[in-house]
């Protein structure tokens, strides 16, 4: 997508987002000293792109209309999202599957709290995505957090050290597909190993895929209740076009359960508590996105791809730290390890000296020592500047 004044992409343009009460510039203010006034941030998940045209254009009209009441889904939008999930990855899925509600955080702990116990186990496995966390904590629930396998600046699964955190209160394992925050898609044969092990155990397999979209590697994005019938029918997998088309702001999740009874159970305690749609506009801007987005993605894409190549490239040379494999999203997991710092030192210097707001590696639990969260959906001017700071005040 190219803008009407040449062959400057639209994904070039910066937008000043400071006066907006925005939750990523709020976080710089809160934090601001007179020394780094220009501090850039890079540590929550949106991107700093403007969302696609026909999104916009659907909500505009939805607020030129003038009565922002209750709606419901257009008739065909399951089908709709069936079909973006059949032709974006060939995964074929009955529409009946299908439960919408508003955010995936709000599901995931009502999902816990219905399907699980007190006291009951969930696995999750690290580093991994600090809300689930505080989700498990939240709903009384332990957390088992088994670390994945470091190897090569990427992270591999050892089944084993799953299997050897299993209990007889072991109930519920969280998969994160593509993973926040280490970027891993992950492949065939280690979705299979997931899935046996689920089975053979009796876990609830819930799978967080709202970056699906997001891939930037080679390996394909597989959704685990693909492999077969028996792993789709103790999964809950959960969808969003948020992270897809920035639209984080106006949360809309989509469920995919096909166990009837299950995806009963889930759908009547969403009504209970009055979560079982999103808000108007999300639901404005999700059926735009899914309907008349997909060009726009496909750019984005691209870009994302030549953003990470530029911050490889920039991060190879010159520099101490040591950028893991990508695969999805548009996170980056940087190894500040060989700078010798404490998480505080480091999180200092890249803040106070360096004028950059990154995510603690140790919100994504105690294996994220050393590490930071890098958010590269941002222009490549402004990229280019992040390099520039990151290799000046971390040398080789």
């Amino acid at each position: 997508m190219r803008s009407k004044h040449g062959d400057r992409c639209i994904f070039d343009t910066v937008i000043d987002r400071r006066s907006r009460h925005s939750t990523k510039w709020l976080a710089v203010k809160e934090g601001s000293t007179p020394e780094n006034a220009s501090v850039i941030p890079l540590w929550i998940a949106d991107m700093d792109f403007r969302s696609p045209p026909q999104v916009l254009s659907a909500m505009q009209q939805a607020v030129e209309h003038g009565i922002l009441g209750y709606r419901e889904w257009p008739e065909d939008f399951f089908s709709l999202f069936c079909h973006w999930q059949s032709s974006r990855h060939g995964w074929e899925i009955d529409p009946e599957w299908v439960v919408p509600c508003q955010s995936v955080i709000t599901a995931m702990e009502l999902i816990i709290r219905t399907l699980s116990e007190p006291d009951d186990e969930i696995i999750i496995l690290s580093p991994g995505f600090g809300t689930f966390n505080r989700v498990i904590h939240h709903t009384g629930r332990r957390l088992v957090d088994v670390p994945l396998v470091e190897q090569d600046r990427q992270y591999g699964l050892d089944i084993s050290r799953i299997e050897a955190q299993i209990s007889p209160r072991s109930r519920i394992l969280i998969l994160c597909n593509p993973h926040n925050p280490i970027g891993k898609v992950w492949n065939k044969q280690e979705l299979a190993q997931i899935g046996d092990l689920c089975q053979r155990h009796g876990l609830l397999l819930l799978s967080d895929d709202v970056h699906q979209d997001l891939v930037i590697g080679e390996r394909p994005y597989t959704p685990i209740m693909l492999l077969n019938d028996k792993v789709a029918d103790f999964c809950i997998t959960f969808t969003s076009p948020c992270k897809t088309f920035n639209l984080g702001g106006l949360p809309v999740t989509h469920l995919v359960i096909k166990n009837d009874a299950i995806r009963s159970r889930i759908r009547h305690e969403l009504y209970q508590l009055s979560v079982h749609k999103p808000n108007s506009l999300g639901m404005s801007a999700c059926d735009a996105a899914y309907r008349e987005g997909e060009p726009w993605l496909d750019e984005l894409l691209g870009y994302l791809k030549a953003n990470y190549a530029l911050l490889k490239q920039g991060l190879n040379a010159g520099s101490s730290i040591r950028l893991f494999h990508t695969e999805g999203s548009y996170l980056a997991w940087l190894d500040f390890r060989r700078a010798g710092l404490t998480q505080p030192e480091l999180e200092h210097r890249l803040l106070h000296q360096a004028g950059l707001l990154l995510e603690s590696g140790l919100n994504f639990g105690p294996t994220g020592q050393g590490f930071m969260r890098l958010n590269f959906a941002l222009p490549k001017s402004e990229l280019e500047t992040v390099i520039e700071r990151l290799r000046h005040y971390f040398p080789a």
